[in-house]
């Protein structure tokens, strides 16, 4: 169809007329609607008169064009999301809302509220309890405006919201909702007032590496029953190990200091080394309040490869080296103590070692 033609064009000048043809069958409802008064003309001119100065002819006529309006609007804001104009999406919802204020001006105007004083009482108990039904669509009005003005919010954009367990990309903003699509291919659509009036993270600037890096942040709980002071023996071990004399010095290592806080320094030395981390705005390695399964380690650091496969393949490699490293310096991570652990352990409750199998 032609109308499609016109959406699809670079003109907006074409895509708005293609918009309205897409509403033809309404359009031809009001086409004649407006000849009703001429076709009346013909015959009895008096007759034209009346209805052209009919209440209900004029309200119909009002409501059925304000429709069509409002349909096409919501049929630019899809075009223009599909687009990404984020100019001509906000242009077009608050076209909405002008539409809707002006029929509510012309609605009063017909209606001569003045000259109908019940009418106009009844009129403002039925605008508040429409305001009262409607104020979660009055508080996305505002809501809309706050973000797109502030640009808190564009087509595109990551963003997470953990009151809705909303995690992906914004596909669509109205007045009322915002759609997404999800990293695990769902969709989701929440309240455009949700976002004004509970916390949500937008990470596109992280996403497009505007910022330092994408944040890894990992805690390894060190079994402390395997902290000791180094031996002279150790020590010289560790110096003669390529891989920890890479990125600390020989001096540093030296009989007596504790393996937990050699290790430590070695780990921040390597993450300060690594090609794929930044050293801004933080990197710390430290530990955290002990706990009664073991010390905490926390890593917090920001890898500069920000999209999603990249990111957890160096992630993954980083927390594979901490784990093989740790043997090197005589540490272990901590684990509960499994069926297995118990069956092989070397103080039995018997005097048989425990098997798997039944007998």
């Amino acid at each position: 169809m032609i109308c499609n033609k016109f959406l699809i064009s670079d003109s907006i000048t074409k895509q708005i007329l293609g918009a309205l043809l897409k509403q033809w069958p309404l359009i031809v409802v009001l086409i004649l609607l407006l000849l009703v008064p001429v076709l009346s003309a013909m015959i009895a001119p008096h007759l034209s008169s009346a209805i052209v100065g009919n209440y209900w002819y004029q309200l119909v006529l009002l409501t059925l064009l304000v429709i069509i309006l409002i349909t096409a609007c919501h049929t630019l804001t899809t075009i223009f999301s599909l687009l990404k104009r984020e100019t001509a999406i906000t242009w077009c919802q608050i076209s909405i809302l002008i539409i809707i204020g002006m029929w509510i001006i012309c609605f009063l105007v017909i209606s001569d509220v003045k000259s109908h004083p019940r009418f106009a009482t009844a009129l403002g108990v039925l605008g508040t309890v429409v305001v009262w039904i409607f104020q979660d669509t009055i508080k996305g009005v505002m809501a809309f405006i706050h973000l797109r003005l502030n640009r808190l919010l564009c087509i595109d954009d990551w963003i997470q919201v953990p009151k809705y367990n909303v995690d992906g990309i914004v596909t669509r903003v109205s007045l009322t909702t915002v759609t997404l699509y999800n990293w695990d291919t769902t969709t989701s659509s929440i309240p455009t007032s949700a976002l004004h009036s509970d916390s949500f993270i937008n990470l596109q600037k992280m996403r497009e590496g505007k910022t330092y890096g994408r944040r890894m942040y990992k805690t390894f709980i060190l079994d402390t029953g395997w902290f000791h002071k180094l031996s002279a023996e150790e020590a010289n071990k560790l110096k003669q190990l390529d891989e920890v004399i890479r990125y600390l010095p020989k001096e540093e290592i030296h009989e007596g200091m504790t393996n937990a806080q050699l290790y430590r320094l070695y780990l921040f030395h390597w993450l300060m080394n690594h090609p794929h981390i930044s050293q801004m705005p933080r990197l710390v390695v430290r530990w955290n309040e002990q706990k009664e399964c073991g010390m905490p380690l926390q890593v917090y650091a920001f890898i500069t490869d920000t999209v999603l496969p990249s990111f957890e393949w160096q992630q993954s490699q980083i927390i594979e080296h901490i784990i093989e490293s740790l043997g090197w310096f005589g540490l272990r991570l901590y684990q509960s103590p499994s069926s297995y652990d118990v069956s092989n352990a070397n103080i039995f409750l018997t005097k048989k070692a425990a098997t798997y199998r039944n007998e």
